[in-house]
C-alpha cells in the first residue's frame, strides 16, 4: 500500500516537471491573471527584474485608483523576434477603465480608440527563469529604488516634512513637484553627480513627471520593490514536494489528534492548531501548483 503511495507520488512529480515549462504566452497570461486579482506581488514573479520599478510605479499610480479594471488579452503572437530578442506581440482588451487609467494610457500613447492595448513585450533570460518585461511607466534606468522621507534613520532623528523635486539638478530650477511624508518615489540611484539623483513622479492628471531631487540624510533608500511571501518563490518541482510532505500529516491527522488527545486542554489546543496550519500550508503551496500549471487562480 505505501509503495503504491511512493510511486504515484514519484509519477505526479514527473508529470509535473514535464508540465510546469512556461512559453512566453503563458508567462504573459499568468501575469495578467494576477493582475486582474490584483496579487501585484505575485505577478511580480513573472516581470524582469529590473522593471519592478516600472510595474510599482503603474500599482501605485494607476492600478490602485482603478479597482475594476479588467485586463483581457484578445489577440497574441508568441515566440516572434525582432532586433534579435525574443517575445509576445499582445493585443490586451480593457474594461471597467478610470479617468486616471485613460490620461495615464493616452499619455503614453498605448491605449486605442477600443480601450486596447497594443504591446511587444520581450522576453529576458535571468538565473530565475526566463522573465517578461514591463514597459507601461516611462522611467529609465536599471539602477531604481524607492525613496522617501525617513523620520529616523541610523538613530538620528529628522524633522524633514518636504523635499522639492526639480527640473534640473539646481536649486534656482523649477520645482516641478514635491516628496511629502507617507509618500514614495522612485529615483535612479546611478548619477555621477554626488548631490543630485533622478526620480520619478506623477501628477494630478496622471502625467510622469521626471525631475531631480537633492540628496538629503532624511532621503530613505530602499531597493525591494515587491514581497512575494514564503512560498511565492519557491521552484515548482519543490512546491510539490512540500506539498506531499505535507499530505502525509494530513492523511494520519487521526492519529496524531488521538496521541494529542492523551493531554489536557492544551492537546487540544495543539491539535486544532496543527490541523489549521497543515490545511493553511496545504492550500498556500495547492494554490502555486494548479496556477502554474493550469493559470487556475484560488482566492487567498
Amino acid at each position: 500500500m505505501q509503495g503504491n503511495l511512493l510511486r504515484n507520488c514519484l509519477f505526479c512529480l514527473f508529470l509535473v516537471c514535464c508540465c510546469s515549462c512556461s512559453n512566453d504566452g503563458r508567462l504573459l497570461s499568468k501575469f495578467i491573471n494576477r493582475m486582474n486579482a490584483r496579487e501585484v506581488n505575485a505577478a511580480s514573479k513573472y516581470i524582469y527584474p529590473a522593471d519592478h520599478a516600472r510595474l510599482y510605479f503603474f500599482n501605485e499610480e494607476v492600478l490602485k485608483k482603478t479597482p475594476n479594471l479588467l485586463l483581457t488579452v484578445i489577440e497574441k503572437k508568441d515566440f516572434i523576434l525582432l532586433d534579435g530578442q525574443e517575445g509576445v506581440i499582445a493585443k490586451i482588451k480593457c474594461d471597467n477603465i478610470s479617468p486616471f487609467f485613460l490620461n495615464y494610457m493616452q499619455n503614453l500613447n498605448m491605449l486605442d480608440k477600443d480601450n486596447c492595448i497594443s504591446d511587444t513585450i520581450f522576453v529576458k533570460k535571468t538565473g530565475d527563469g526566463d522573465k517578461i518585461t514591463f514597459s507601461w511607466a516611462k522611467i529609465k534606468g536599471e539602477n531604481l529604488y524607492l525613496a522617501s522621507i525617513a523620520e529616523e534613520k541610523d538613530d538620528i532623528k529628522y524633522n524633514v516634512s518636504s523635499l522639492n523635486i526639480h527640473s534640473g539638478k539646481s536649486e534656482s530650477s523649477s520645482i516641478v513637484s514635491k516628496l511629502t511624508k507617507n509618500k514614495k518615489i522612485v529615483i535612479d540611484e546611478y548619477s555621477e553627480d554626488p548631490n543630485w539623483v533622478q526620480c520619478f513622479t506623477i501628477d494630478n492628471n496622471c502625467h510622469i513627471v521626471q525631475g531631480f531631487i537633492k540628496k538629503n540624510p532624511a532621503l530613505q533608500e530602499n531597493s525591494l520593490f515587491f514581497s512575494l511571501g514564503i512560498f511565492g518563490g519557491l521552484s515548482m518541482l519543490i512546491t510539490v514536494i512540500i506539498l506531499v510532505i505535507i499530505a502525509f500529516p494530513l492523511v494520519y491527522v487521526r492519529s496524531i489528534v488521538e496521541i494529542f488527545s492523551g493531554m489536557p486542554v492544551i492537546g487540544i489546543v495543539l491539535s486544532i492548531g496543527l490541523i489549521l496550519g497543515l490545511i493553511f500550508t496545504a492550500y498556500q503551496l495547492l494554490e502555486n501548483i494548479l496556477f502554474e500549471l493550469f493559470i487556475i487562480n484560488l482566492p487567498y
